[in-house]
């Protein structure tokens, strides 16, 4: 018998019951659930994604799994691909702080809803065991890689828990998930290029993530097998993939006690998360200072952890007048900019590339590193002056958006979405999520989504 720990994953998705999740686990698998799929609405309409639907559909193939908003269907891979590639279009989407920021939900959520919609008659109490047990299984295997080559982690890591979600509600052997581990292994992928070149491949690849997860699920129940030392072989992920720092510990630690998912963030804001606490600064910064505009701030600091300051202030012009969405999602100059302006930062803010007045204070902001803390000064022009430390973002485990928070952001993520949604949809939408597990077929939560542009 193999020693990798895939066996020991593999083995706690197979025995995993529904039973075994605490009430909060389950309580945080469908908020995660729910803040993906409103993202997934947000993202329906982003550049791209159209792109990928008319290439999709003009391959073909059995109508396996619905579109959601575009209506139609495609074989359940490649619904499940352009699914989690809505979900992370726009940025919105969970992150898990402590584990590299990877974007658990999306790779999860395009698989769940594909196989889902596949498979027919699934429960809401088995779409939410087998959500958790992906969030969980790319959450340990994030936590394990200690130091980043430059994989994007949302689809080279994503691609195993959107393996465990697919093969759970499939119904895989211990022996079979295992081997749909290693078929995952063969389809890991996703380079961070594409953040540093704003590239739409990043939405990409998370759809990647989801797709490959299917195929994995489903080759092993067809008795196709794939490498069994996964984790730690030789030519094993971490081996191959994580070289300069990884450790496996974290992979089989309290396995089947502790939920990975439990510890994810949800966004308060559509770009990435590192950024979030000084956007909670400036926010802070707007309401104690009374600005109505920026036409009275003389100067402004951003004092940050010294990657934050190299990797999203410093550097290309685009950190201070993004030229495109991927290049806003992570100007740090801008979106303070854009914050202080607006005294919000929603879908509609990070997008708006033409403000001449955001780009003009864009322009003047300047960088601080630190030791690790995140704060921003702000001086006036007529001598008045404020500084506001975050030691701990919003959306945070232990500094949670609120229901009506997360609410919120669902409804900001609907009104953007590819055709419009009345808020008599968006909330029952929401209240179906929330009570997912009771549902004896979980596509009732989504089943209104369903509908195209021409039946609105």
């Amino acid at each position: 018998m193999s020693l990798d720990p895939a066996a020991a994953m593999a083995a706690h998705v197979a025995r995993a019951r529904f039973a075994d999740l605490s009430a909060a686990t389950v309580e945080a698998t469908k908020r995660d659930l729910l803040d993906t799929l409103g993202c997934a609405l947000g993202g329906s309409a982003a550049p791209g994604i159209d792109t990928l639907i008319r290439l999709y559909r003009g391959w073909g193939g059995n109508a396996q799994a619905p579109l959601l908003l575009a209506g139609g269907g495609l074989p359940a891979p490649q619904a499940a691909f352009i699914h989690a590639a809505m979900a992370h279009a726009l940025d919105y989407d969970d992150t898990y702080d402590r584990a590299g920021s990877i974007h658990p939900g999306a790779s999860v959520f395009g698989a769940a809803l594909a196989t889902a919609d596949l498979l027919g008659g699934v429960s809401g109490e088995e779409l939410v065991l087998a959500a958790a047990l992906g969030l969980d299984v790319s959450g340990r295997i994030a936590l394990a890689a200690t130091l980043d080559r430059g994989w994007h982690r949302t689809s080279a890591i994503g691609v195993f828990g959107a393996t465990a979600v697919a093969g759970k509600l499939l119904g895989l052997t211990q022996e079979q998930l295992h081997h749909a581990f290693g078929i995952a292994l063969s389809q890991a992928a996703g380079s961070r290029q594409c953040i540093l070149d704003g590239a739409l491949t990043k939405r990409f690849q998370a759809g990647q993530g989801a797709s490959a997860g299917i195929v994995s699920a489903l080759l092993a129940k067809e008795s196709f097998t794939g490498a069994s030392e996964v984790f730690a072989g030789r030519y094993g992920f971490f081996e191959l993939y994580q070289p300069d720092g990884f450790d496996l510990a974290p992979l089989t630690e309290a396995l089947g006690q502790a939920w990975r998912g439990d510890e994810v963030s949800f966004k308060p804001y559509p770009c990435a998360r590192p950024m979030h606490a000084a956007i909670d600064a400036a926010l802070a910064l707007h309401g104690d200072l009374g600005l109505a505009g920026t036409q009275a701030i003389a100067a402004v600091v951003v004092e940050a952890p010294e990657r934050v300051i190299r990797d999203f202030l410093e550097g290309s012009p685009a950190r201070r007048a993004p030229r495109q969405i991927v290049e806003a999602q992570f100007a740090l100059p801008y979106l303070v900019a854009a914050a202080l302006r607006h005294g919000r930062l929603g879908i509609d803010e990070v997008a708006d590339f033409e403000d001449a007045e955001v780009v003009s204070l864009a322009g003047r902001i300047q960088g601080e590193a630190t030791d690790g803390r995140t704060a921003v000064r702000i001086e006036l022009l007529h001598g008045r002056s404020g500084r506001i430390q975050i030691d701990l973002p919003l959306g945070s485990p232990d500094n949670p958006l609120s229901p009506a928070q997360q609410a919120a952001k669902f409804h900001d993520n609907a009104a953007h979405a590819l055709r419009r949604l009345t808020a008599a949809e968006v909330d029952a939408t929401i209240e179906a999520v929330l009570r997912l597990e009771t549902l004896g077929d979980a596509r009732q939560a989504w089943a209104g989504l369903n509908r195209a542009i021409a039946d609105s």
